[in-house]
């Protein structure tokens, strides 16, 4: 049935690249493509790079509002949009590129289901990785309707030379144990001048090479190279002088083989390559400390579905309590707390009111809800580190066939997650790159800076 629906799929005469600024605004996009037949219905590879799986559910839409596509829009937000297509059918495989500092979930590959609530009729899932039970979307496979099967698989992206030091912390131990882009910077620009180094340095205060287009030049050279070996293959290999870890080559080759015969949306959120977690921005150690404190997820004892269910049960009562806690707050300073951990919410009430004069204790309880077993990830990258990571994103795309469209978010207005003083520059970078890997993309800005043009 797929072969011959396939069949039928129209193909894009240029690579089309979306650029948003809030990430699940380009969904409607998703959906163009497959209502043109560029995409088909179901069974699409979804790649995505981002410092965030933005895999949550909207926890109150009803499943059956998928299928409305006004409602889906105004409902979805830059957490929880990429569920919602699972549960229409649309995707069955995500793949999740993480830089070194991302901790949601351990590199690894999980099958689950997502499906229909059959006591609330809203979208949740088997999955039993802390990231879905720490937020209440868990549900038994017994009570869920209409399930699709959807494989996630998770990788951290490391480049061989990414100087740990400059890490807030120290890479997680999946990504220690797991794949290595081997990106020698030093190495390909000797070729052109032995006399530049790049990122020799061993503090956070690295130089770029004098010779800055050195790297770009090479990767252009090989990709045109590449594109003569293949010009009758869809597919592009790994040149010869671009090393990469033999771990990594194994499994981006074993992973390409996995869907090499499916249709594939590449999607790249800017803040993979400098993340700002905005509640660390917003808010002192103290106050954050205490938001850690007073939110803390208590992870189950055990796998089983009795103990998971009992955990999401905990956790809901729990996040409604402190929810009801804070609204109450927010519409009267002076109101009387009645909870648990009632001293620890006072301490937290006078620290903020001594920092802001009108305080939004609504947002402070949404900095409250990112506060589970891990918090938002945040590393602020330097120029040294975005080319690294910008060559390695390249160097794994090499692996895989062409995607029948791109999808892109800047990610810097709204919550700032990609730094505002250098999205520009990464969203220039990243466009070059993926130039010189597709050698032709068609872009459409649809954010608020439409004048620019590549």
């Amino acid at each position: 049935m797929n072969l011959i629906r396939n069949k039928t799929l129209k193909k894009f005469a240029v690579t089309p690249l979306y650029i948003v600024e809030d990430h699940n605004d380009v969904v409607p996009f998703i959906h163009r493509g497959i209502g043109s037949k560029h995409l088909p219905i179901e069974d699409i590879v979804f790649v995505h790079f981002d410092s965030h799986p933005d895999l949550l559910i909207p926890c109150d839409m009803k499943a059956d509002d998928v299928y409305k596509k006004d409602v889906l829009y105004q409902t979805l937000s830059i957490e929880n949009w990429i569920i919602p297509m699972v549960y229409a059918g649309h995707i069955s495989h995500i793949i999740w590129f993480k830089p070194p500092w991302c901790e949601q979930i351990q590199d690894k590959e999980i099958q689950f289901y997502v499906g229909k609530c059959n006591t609330t009729g809203c979208i949740r899932t088997t999955c039993k990785e802390n990231y879905f039970v720490s937020e209440t979307l868990y549900c038994s496979e017994e009570n869920l309707e209409n399930k699709k099967e959807v494989k996630l698989s998770v990788i951290t992206i490391v480049p061989n030379r990414w100087d740990h030091s400059c890490n807030d912390k120290e890479p997680s131990s999946s990504a220690k144990q797991g794949i290595k882009v081997d990106i020698d910077i030093e190495t390909r620009i000797s070729t052109e001048n032995d006399t530049c180094t790049s990122n020799k340095s061993k503090n956070c205060n690295k130089k770029r090479c004098d010779n800055d287009n050195s790297v770009q030049d090479c990767k252009r050279l090989c990709t045109e190279d590449l594109k003569m070996k293949n010009e009758n293959s869809n597919s592009l290999s790994t040149c010869d002088n671009l090393a990469i870890s033999e771990n990594l080559n194994k499994r981006l080759n074993i992973l390409h083989k996995s869907f090499r015969d499916k249709h594939f949306i590449l999607d790249i959120d800017l803040d993979f390559f400098s993340t700002q977690n905005p509640f660390r921005v917003m808010y002192s150690d103290k106050i954050y400390g205490m938001l850690k404190d007073l939110y803390r997820f208590d992870k189950p004892k055990n796998l089983s579905d009795e103990e998971i269910s009992k955990c999401t049960m905990e956790r809901q009562k729990q996040l409604s309590e402190l929810k009801s806690m804070f609204y109450k707050i927010h519409q009267d300073r002076n109101a009387e707390i009645d909870h648990p951990s009632k001293d620890l919410i006072l301490i937290l009430k006078e620290a903020i009111l001594n920092k802001e004069e009108n305080p939004d204790f609504l947002l402070l309880h949404e900095a409250g809800c990112t506060c589970d077993d891990t918090e938002l990830p945040h590393h602020v990258s330097s120029e040294g580190e975005i080319t690294l990571l910008i060559s390695a994103v390249q160097e794994t795309l090499s692996h895989f066939h062409k995607p029948v469209m791109v999808t892109m978010a800047r990610s810097s207005i709204t919550d700032e997650y990609c730094p505002p003083d250098q999205v520009e520059s990464i969203q220039e970078q990243t466009l070059e790159m993926l130039q010189d890997l597709y050698l032709e993309i068609n872009v459409t800005n649809d954010y608020d800076d439409r004048d620019e043009n590549v």
